[in-house]
Order: C-alpha cells, then sequence, then structure tokens
C-alpha cells in the first residue's frame, strides 16, 4: 500500500499543490491537502511551516507518511521548516537534487518552489526521493549535529 502524502503550500505554491495531489491520487496515493486553500488569499509561508513543522513532530506513525512543502519559491517555507531539530526539509529543483537529498542528507520534508515547478517534474522528483534510501556512513555525524540546534 502507498503511503499517505501531506501536502501543504501558502498562497503562492496553492496551484501546483492542487495538481501534484490530483496526479499523486491518481498514481493510488491518499493525499491530504493542508496549509492555503486557495491562491488568491495571501498566506504566511512562515506560520503554515511552522505549523507544518509541529504536525510532522508530533506524527507518531512518520514511517506511514510522506511531506512535501510548497511555497512560491520554496525558499521561504523551507527556512521555516528547518528551524525545527529533527526536521531535514529539502527545496530542489532537479532529479539529481531530490536524489541526493535523500542519500546523503536522509531529508524527511521535501519542497518545491511553486512558481518555479511544474507540477509533473515536481511528481518525478518526488518518486525519485520517495525511492532513494539514505546511504548513511559518512553522513551520519553531519545528520546527528544538525538535530541537535533548533526548536523542538
Amino acid at each position: 500500500m502507498k503511503k499517505t502524502v501531506y501536502l501543504t503550500s501558502d498562497h503562492a505554491g496553492y496551484d501546483t499543490k492542487i495538481e501534484i495531489a490530483k496526479i499523486l491520487e491518481n498514481e493510488g496515493y491518499k493525499v491530504v491537502i493542508e496549509g492555503a486553500t486557495n491562491a488568491e488569499t495571501k498566506t504566511s509561508y512562515a506560520e503554515i511551516g511552522i505549523q507544518f513543522a509541529k504536525q510532522y513532530i508530533a506524527d507518531k506513525e512518520k514511517n506511514k507518511h510522506l511531506y512535501v512543502a510548497l511555497c512560491g519559491s520554496g525558499i521561504g517555507i523551507s527556512i521555516a521548516l528547518n528551524r525545527f531539530k529533527t526536521i531535514i526539509c529539502a527545496r530542489v529543483t532537479s532529479e539529481e537534487e531530490a536524489r541526493l537529498a535523500k542519500l546523503h542528507n536522509n531529508a524527511n520534508i521535501l519542497c518545491f518552489g511553486g512558481r518555479l515547478i511544474n507540477a509533473k517534474d515536481a511528481v518525478k522528483m518526488f518518486h525519485i526521493w520517495e525511492t532513494t534510501e539514505y546511504e548513511g556512513g559518512r553522513h551520519d555525524s553531519r545528520i546527528e549535529t544538525l538535530n541537535t540546534v533548533g526548536e523542538n
């Protein structure tokens, strides 16, 4: 069974978020849409990112879920998410970055710029990130260091 995907965005990432959700649902994923409810009402990527981070941290079944966040550029919401311990949010723009985000960084939240990436390309990157295994080893101490700073 495919994992549940939680998708959030501010207003600037809303349209791409909805397109990604439709594609993933057609592929058999359960998708939970969060954050902005339309593209017109201005919403804060900072507030949505903080809310999403708290949800991720509280999730007792993280291993059964996948988390994806969007804002206009992907930069603002990724900054908000990365302020929290145990969150490694990777803003990616290519398939290779998506692979490396998991392989080397063990990213647990994937992030896109909704105004910069189209939904089809985002889903390709999502699948690469989802199926790539973290290689550990020399990267473990770096991840442990990152997990000691930030908020809970």
